[in-house]
């Protein structure tokens, strides 16, 4: 059967019946089964049979799968076997329902004429060789077959049926089979059929291809955990067990490489950071902050995070998120107003824990930083996520609500799929029912790791097909039905506004109908580079503070989009000198009267808090109107609302001998009042540095 047919049938069997989820035929190897040449076996596949090739006695070999198995639902296995040569005596034939451990359960036949069920404490009495006369012998074919059904384990040779127990607790969901001793043994048709449905997106598109970044990114090594900056032109990711970072053999070692790129398609040489970021140890970067200026790193008990400095990168320094994570590896990703962190771990929240068992079996969390900078106690994303199996590799779109993740709990076609669901409104614990990926995105392997820019134009990820190492990372042309919700990309420059030089600044991004803070970002010190994703359809506030500067106040409203868009905006921050005036864009006032709109209480926060910053400095606020109007009247206009905006910063707590006020009226136009836009200019508030 070719690998496509495989493909229809399982995409048709998610929607009616038992699917199937496997009908081997060994065409291929697309599912990964084990391949190569040991001290004591060969492993091949010929002319559509998997064949084992053992040369000692007693010293067999367990070949095993690990699709999707939800161990209460119905199942059959089967396959067909024929033993070309070699020792009678000893067993073939399925397994099923192993965990890593090799904890199993085996239906077994001799070509001498004999069966035996292992594993199974209700099959006392069936444990040791049964001899049965519907076997056939060496060179012939025999063909097995288990079947779960109605809470019943039923064994079948050839189509007969030898034996009924009650269904026994599963280990594990690996499948496959296995020869016990010296042997050539054939295997064909191992069909895996199991009664569940697998989620698919709505009008999904098929023929996605993987794309393998090449040679000038991947390693000989293992590439994994792709981390892409929002901007979709930096690639962080890691490579696992480089022979030149171990100390000794079979190490687990992992390292942080980046690659970059002009234009998101075309990507340069990679290449290892440098020794402060990569130590001896485990590197395991979460991820990077939407403004390509923070990196966040995961640990056994919470977050460090280190910032671009003008010669690199700073010390690590620890969040305040304190738990202890019981899995031996964790992965993370940070939201892109820098506000939350989803995670994967194994903790006593757990939605099924068992302080007992020895295993990987992480759930996602998240932790959400409040108003003041604290962060929230790990939060379960709850049971629409987490299965109890083992949930890894989060990560959360530039949306702020798509989140994409890999289960081994959820349908799927290999050992573990990715998926991808929604929150609902603005909680953490309530998601849409989330979908597989599908099958051309997801294999019968181990599919984690995936991640996308803000454009969500591509999906990069890690694979194990098709590699030039042990796993390279390759990128996904999206269709429409997975990809997030549109974003807006705000980028721009954060600039000296007399020398035009790049200046290293806090931006702060404010929704000014609600005033609660929309995201933050940090601009590059050597380049002054910003970038920050916000929702569209609103109207912010933008401050950029740094120090020896006066903090730049602007608004910018943002129409809504049905597709992702970037918006330019550099920023202009004025230093700190006498004589210097700085526009106040955000004060706004009831339509000819001196009363202050609330939408100005922010900026006027702020100048308040640069004047408490700096206590010798003493300003001037100075008002302007455009000439529409009597003249008196809008020389008394403005000079009444200068006193408004000076009384509200004395009620701030502001001295009164630090600010004088003066109304210009329309005296001191910076535009000609030709134009409603123009009039709007010249309508204004400044204030100027009297002393510094």
């Amino acid at each position: 059967m070719s690998r496509l047919t495989v493909l229809l049938l399982l995409i048709s069997g998610c929607v009616c019946g038992q699917s199937v989820f496997i009908n081997e035929s060994f065409s291929d190897n697309y599912r990964a089964w084990p391949l190569g040449k040991g001290d004591n076996y060969t492993l091949t596949i010929e002319g559509g049979k998997y064949i084992i090739n053992t040369t000692q006695e007693g010293n067999g070999r367990v070949i095993r799968i690990y699709p999707y198995f939800e161990k209460r639902k119905d199942f059959s296995i089967e396959a067909t076997f024929v033993q070309k040569s070699g020792s009678v005596n000893n067993g073939i034939g399925l397994v099923w329902g192993e965990n890593p451990a090799g904890i199993n359960y085996e239906f077994l036949i001799t070509t001498n004429g004999y069966y035996k069920i292992r594993g199974a404490e209700k099959a006392k009495g069936n444990d040791e060789w049964i001899k049965y006369k519907n076997i056939n012998p060496l060179g012939q074919s025999n063909h097995l077959r288990i079947v779960q059904k109605n809470a019943v384990w039923t064994y079948y040779i050839n189509g007969k049926k030898v034996k009924e127990i009650e269904v026994q607790k599963l280990n594990g969901n690996a499948i496959g089979f296995t020869n016990y001793t010296n042997m050539v043994l054939e295997v064909d048709d191992f069909i895996f059929k199991h009664d569940v449905k697998i989620n698919l997106p709505d009008k999904m598109t098929t023929g996605l291809v993987k794309e393998n970044l090449g040679t000038q990114v991947n390693t000989a090594y293992g590439d994994i955990s792709p981390k892409i900056a929002t901007d979709g032109r930096t690639i962080y990711f890691a490579v696992r067990d480089d022979p030149a970072t171990q100390t000794k053999p079979d190490e687990e070692t992992s390292d942080i490489w980046m690659t970059t790129s002009a234009d998101g398609l075309i990507w340069k040489k990679s290449y290892k950071l440098g020794s402060e970021i990569n130590t001896s140890r485990t590197n395991n970067l979460a991820a990077i902050s939407a403004d390509n200026n923070m990196m966040l790193f995961c640990k056994t008990e919470g977050f460090q995070v280190r910032k671009k400095t003008a010669t690199g990168w700073s010390e690590p320094e620890w969040l305040n998120v304190k738990f202890k994570n019981e899995a031996n590896h964790m992965e993370g990703a940070l939201s892109a107003d820098g506000k939350a962190i989803v995670f994967a771990v194994k903790l006593p929240d757990n939605v099924e824990y068992n302080a007992q068992q020895k295993s990987e079996d992480k759930d996602i969390y998240v932790t959400v930083q409040d108003k003041n900078g604290v962060w929230s106690k790990p939060i379960n994303l709850g049971k629409k996520i987490n299965t109890g199996v083992n949930e890894l590799s989060p990560f959360l779109a530039a949306d702020g609500r798509t989140l994409y993740f890999a289960s081994e709990g959820h349908p799927g076609y290999g050992g573990a799929d990715i998926f991808m669901s929604k929150r609902k409104g603005n909680s953490w614990t309530d998601w849409t029912e989330p979908v597989n990926l599908g099958p051309e995105i997801n294999t019968p392997s181990f599919d984690a790791y995936y991640t996308i820019p803000a454009s969500a134009d591509y999906a990069y990820m890690s694979s194990s097909a098709n590699q030039t190492g042990k796993a390279d990372l390759v990128r996904i042309k999206l269709p429409q039905a997975i990809k997030p919700d549109p974003v807006l990309l705000v980028l721009g420059h954060t600039l000296n506004a007399k020398t035009k030089e790049p200046v290293k600044a806090d931006i702060i991004f404010e929704d000014l109908a609600t005033k609660d803070e929309a995201g933050e970002a940090i601009s590059d010190p050597s380049t002054g580079a910003y970038r920050i994703t916000l929702p569209d359809g609103k109207h912010y506030g933008i401050r950029a503070e740094a120090k020896g500067f006066l903090s730049v106040n602007e608004n910018m409203e943002l129409a809504p989009i049905t597709e992702y868009t970037e918006v330019k905006k550099d920023l202009f921050l004025m230093p700190i000198e006498e004589g210097e005036s700085i526009l106040l864009n955000n004060v706004f006032f009831e339509q000819g009267k001196p009363i202050l709109k609330s939408q100005s209480f922010p900026e006027l926060d702020r100048l308040a808090q640069i004047l408490e910053e700096n206590p010798t400095i003493k300003i001037e606020i100075q008002g302007h109107t455009d000439n529409v109007g009597n003249k008196l009247a809008l020389q008394e206009l403005s000079e009444n609302r200068v006193m408004a905006v000076r009384e509200y910063l004395i009620n701030k707590g502001i001295k009164k001998d630090r600010i004088t006020g003066k109304g210009y009226g329309p005296n001191k136009p910076i535009a000609p009042n030709d134009t409603e836009e123009n009039r709007q200019r010249n309508r204004r508030v400044e204030f100027q540095i009297m002393k510094k």
